[in-house]
């Protein structure tokens, strides 16, 4: 089943490229990235790979879902298939009709290598999205006119928060007639459970008290 977003296709039409922001919450494509603290590269040692990959199979860095538009998702690497050397070496998540990835946190800063087949937007169809969501409300879009596919077009999508605000959803989705996602490279920041939060606490206080002492 293809995710759709209301508020994203109206922005589309308002025609924004580039960067785009609802709130406080900036999504942008570019030439570069970011690195954050958390990545998933999917050539990780032990890693997943293949056809039908499960979709909780990244629960251990924090994401709970991580699924394709069609249902059928791959991890492979396609750069070894004649005419895909631009992805570059390594493997990449394949996601027909594209990539929609839920974590277990808030996150306040993510960032990936996003490519799309769908070609660029035009009165036929072509373009791409890149939707954040918190807590299923939509609170960052971007609609990318010109998706990087085939060597062309800038790869890397950033999103970044302030004033307190963070997402805990990213959909990435072309809007050609059979769109084919990759994604690669994924990095974000998450905000520290408040268990963690309140241990990280305590032993700067005791470590404060011990110096005190």
């Amino acid at each position: 089943m293809i995710k759709t977003s209301l508020a994203g296709l109206a922005a589309c039409v308002a025609g924004l490229s580039g960067s785009a922001a609802l709130g406080a919450v900036n999504v942008s494509q570019g030439a570069s990235a970011p690195t954050y603290a958390t990545t998933l590269t999917f050539d990780e040692v032990g890693g997943p790979t293949g056809a039908n990959v499960p979709s909780n199979a990244w629960t251990g860095v924090g994401i709970t879902s991580m699924v394709s538009g069609s249902g059928a998702n791959a991890v492979t690497n396609v750069s070894a298939q004649p005419g895909f050397g631009w992805l570059g070496t390594g493997n990449v998540f394949y996601g027909p009709f594209g990539v929609f990835i839920n974590f277990g946190s808030d996150l306040t800063e993510f960032s990936a290598q996003f490519w799309d087949s769908s070609g660029p937007a035009s009165g036929f169809g072509g373009g791409a999205a890149v939707i954040a969501f918190n807590d299923g409300v939509e609170v960052g879009f971007l609609f990318v006119t010109n998706p990087a596919f085939g060597g062309a077009g800038n790869t890397w999508i950033d999103i970044t928060t302030d004033s307190g605000s963070v997402f805990d959803e990213v959909r990435l989705l072309g809007f050609g007639f059979f769109p084919e996602s990759y994604v690669d490279n994924l990095s974000w920041n998450a905000v520290p459970a408040p268990a963690s939060a309140l241990v990280a606490g305590l032993g700067l206080f005791a470590a404060a008290r011990r110096r005190r002492a």
